[in-house]
C-alpha cells in the first residue's frame, strides 16, 4: 500500500522511470519539491564574487612564500631529473646559440661590434638576459594548466605557480652568469663601477617577465593553444631585440624613417635593457637614461595590469583547468 505523504505510482507527473520503480519495489517514492526563493522564511544572502583585492592578494602571497619556494625548488629537480648532463642543460642552451650567432651574425653577415669587441663575448653578453625572459615565459606559459591537480585540490595562492617558474628561469640566469663572469675575465674585460648598473637591469628584466609569465599563464589557462604561440613569439622577439646585433646598427640604417627607429627603441622594452648590459659590461658606459626610464615604465606598467588581470580570474581557475 503506498505511504499517504507519496505521490501514487499512476501519477501522470512523474517520470517513467520512478513509475517503473514504483511498481516494481510495490510502493510509492516521497519525494521532496525542492523550495523556490520566494518560499524560503528568511531572504537568501547576496551573492558575492570572492575576488580578492592586489593588496591582500601580496599580503597573502608573502604567507605562501615557502610553497613558491618549494615550487620552484619542484620544477628544478624535475626539469634536471634522470639527465645525463643534469643543470648542464642550462648552459648549453645559450653557448650552442652563440655559436650559432657567432657563424651567421659574425662571419656570413659580418657584423662587427663595436670598438673592436669579439663577437662571441658580445653576443654571449646578450643571449645571457635573453635566457632568463625567454626561459620564464617558455616555463611559466604551462605553469597553471600543468598543476591543475594541485589546484583542484589544495589551495595556496594561484600566481605562485607562474612566479615559480620564473624562479626556475632565474636558476638557469645564475648559472649563465658564472660562465658570462668566466669570459668577461677571459677577453680582457675586468669589473668596473658600471657593472653596478647590470644589477638593476636584472630586475627590470625579472619584473617584465614576471608580469608576461602572468599574462601568458592565465591566458593559456582559457585558450590551450596559446601555450603554442609562446615559443613562436619567443623567437620572434629574438630576432626583434638586438641580442645578436648592436643597436647602433638599426639607428644608423638608412631603410629605417625615424619613426620605425623610436618604435623599435621604445615600443620593444628588451631593447634598452640588452643594450644596457652590453654597455655596462663591455664598454664601461652607463644605460641610455630615458629608453632604460622607459622600459621601467612598461616592466610596472605590465605588472600591475598582470597581477589585476591574474587576481580578478583567480576564482574560476580551478574551474577551467
Amino acid at each position: 500500500m503506498d505511504r499517504p505523504d507519496a505521490p501514487s505510482a499512476t501519477d501522470p507527473s512523474l517520470p517513467p522511470e520512478q513509475e517503473l520503480e514504483e511498481a516494481r519495489i510495490g510502493h510509492g517514492i516521497p519525494t521532496v519539491r525542492p523550495l523556490r526563493d520566494d518560499e524560503l522564511p528568511t531572504e537568501p544572502p547576496p551573492r558575492e564574487s570572492y575576488r580578492q583585492g592586489m593588496w591582500e592578494g601580496l599580503r597573502e602571497l608573502f604567507r605562501f612564500r615557502e610553497v613558491v619556494y618549494t615550487l620552484a625548488w619542484r620544477d628544478i629537480r624535475v626539469r634536471y631529473k634522470q639527465a645525463a648532463l643534469g643543470a648542464t642543460w642550462a648552459l648549453l642552451n645559450p653557448l650552442v646559440l652563440m655559436v650559432l650567432f657567432s657563424l651567421v651574425f659574425g662571419v656570413v653577415a659580418g657584423i662587427n661590434p663595436p670598438r673592436g669587441v669579439p663577437y662571441p663575448i658580445f653576443s654571449y653578453t646578450g643571449l645571457v638576459p635573453w635566457a632568463l625572459f625567454a626561459g620564464s615565459l617558455t616555463y611559466g606559459a604551462t605553469a597553471v594548466v600543468s598543476n591543475a591537480s594541485i589546484i583542484r585540490k589544495v589551495y595556496c595562492p594561484r600566481e605562485a605557480f607562474p612566479l615559480a617558474a620564473t624562479f626556475g628561469a632565474g636558476f638557469d640566469f645564475l648559472m649563465s652568469s658564472v660562465v658570462l663572469l668566466g669570459m668577461l675575465l677571459f677577453f680582457g674585460f675586468y669589473p668596473s663601477v658600471t657593472w653596478v648598473a647590470a644589477l638593476g637591469l636584472v630586475l627590470i628584466l625579472y619584473v617584465l617577465s614576471v608580469a608576461l609569465t602572468m599574462l601568458v599563464s592565465i591566458i593559456t589557462a582559457f585558450y590551450r593553444d596559446t601555450r603554442y604561440g609562446v615559443p613562436l613569439l619567443v623567437q620572434v622577439l629574438l630576432f626583434a631585440t638586438p641580442v645578436g646585433y648592436p643597436l647602433q646598427r638599426v639607428l644608423d640604417s638608412p631603410g629605417l624613417s625615424p619613426l620605425v627607429k623610436d618604435l623599435y627603441v621604445y615600443a620593444n622594452p628588451l631593447t634598452p635593457l640588452m643594450d644596457g648590459f652590453r654597455r655596462t659590461l663591455l664598454f664601461d658606459q652607463w644605460p641610455e637614461t630615458i629608453p632604460t626610464l622607459v622600459s621601467v615604465a612598461w616592466a610596472v606598467g605590465l605588472m600591475l595590469i598582470a597581477y589585476w588581470t591574474f587576481k580578478r580570474f583567480d576564482a574560476v581557475i580551478s574551474d577551467v583547468t
